[in-house]
């Protein structure tokens, strides 16, 4: 066995879970005040742009999707089984809170609305579309924050093993599974792709 090889999951200790509860209560805060205000002022706007491609019309709605949709919040919970060290959590929020307010900015910079038409009552679809939709909002397309987050997360989980490309599969995953559901735009999801590798590259950098 070679020596030193990465560990992918290790059981935290009780100081790293309380560390990474904070570090969840944090990033929560932010992202209640940064997406929930975005989409708030983008409403109050009388025009908003169609940012979405003619063919997409013809894009399937698939509610089921909507469960490996919010496969995302199970990243979230393997962050303190993957990343072993305080610097390396700590980190993760920094990065966390900057892809959050990178994308706030642009939500307010590109007032998008959805071209979809979604169930006007969607009380017979299953609930874990119902409650995909419901945090969605309304506005905040471009970049899927959602996307973004998953791409993130699964370049620091790869970095982590440092060949375990599995975990880009599950991200892209996400992301059709954000299209199939008719939640977001093609493009939305290729710049949220974008942005959440771009800055897993400065995670890198200032977390070794």
């Amino acid at each position: 066995m070679p020596k030193n090889r990465p560990v992918l999951f290790a059981v935290p200790s009780r100081s790293h879970i309380r560390a990474s509860l904070l570090a969840t209560a944090l990033l929560s805060v932010l992202f209640a005040i940064v997406y929930g205000g975005a989409d708030y002022v983008t409403g109050l706007r009388s025009n908003h742009l169609r940012i979405d491609f003619a063919f997409e019309q013809y894009v399937p709605f698939v509610p089921e999707m909507a469960v490996l949709y919010s496969s995302l919040y199970l990243m979230f919970v393997a962050v303190p089984f993957i990343l072993h060290s305080e610097r390396q959590l700590w980190c993760y929020v920094r990065m966390m809170a900057l892809i959050t307010c990178l994308a706030g900015i642009c939500f307010l910079l590109i007032p998008a609305q959805l071209a979809f038409s979604l169930p006007a009552d969607d009380r017979q679809l299953a609930l874990p579309y119902r409650i995909a939709d419901w945090l969605n909002l309304t506005y905040n397309l471009c970049p899927s924050l959602h996307v973004a987050y998953a791409a993130f997360h699964a370049e620091i989980f790869r970095q982590q093993k440092k060949s375990h490309w599995l975990f880009h599969i599950w991200a892209i995953t996400i992301a059709m599974a954000a299209w199939l559901t008719h939640q977001h735009h093609l493009v939305d999801l290729v710049v949220g792709y974008v942005l959440g590798i771009c800055i897993a590259a400065r995670y890198k950098s200032f977390s070794a």
